[in-house]
């Protein structure tokens, strides 16, 4: 069937309906593979970030609790030189 043919058969109305539907589905279709790309990277970096921060975590973990051991040494270190001293 023609475009011509198709008019005669449906009406302007339907055939510009049926060609506006036809546009608006490729339409949505291209739309709509390029943001599942776009939502796919976005998901690995999300990931990514999320493991960083993990580490960061830890790391800021690790260093607190040597902090802490240091601290501790030094007022154990302080509290005996005071005995001493005293």
């Amino acid at each position: 069937m023609d475009i011509i043919q198709i008019i005669e058969t449906l009406g302007i109305p339907v055939a510009v309906a049926v060609g506006l539907g036809w546009g608006c589905m490729y339409l949505i279709k291209f739309i709509t593979k390029d943001v599942a790309k776009d939502l796919k990277g976005l998901y690995e970096i999300i990931v990514k970030l999320i493991d960083t921060n993990r580490i960061a975590k830890d790391e800021v973990k690790k260093t607190m609790a040597s902090v802490n051991t240091i601290k501790d040494m030094f007022i154990k270190l302080m509290k005996k030189d005071n005995k001493n001293g005293s």
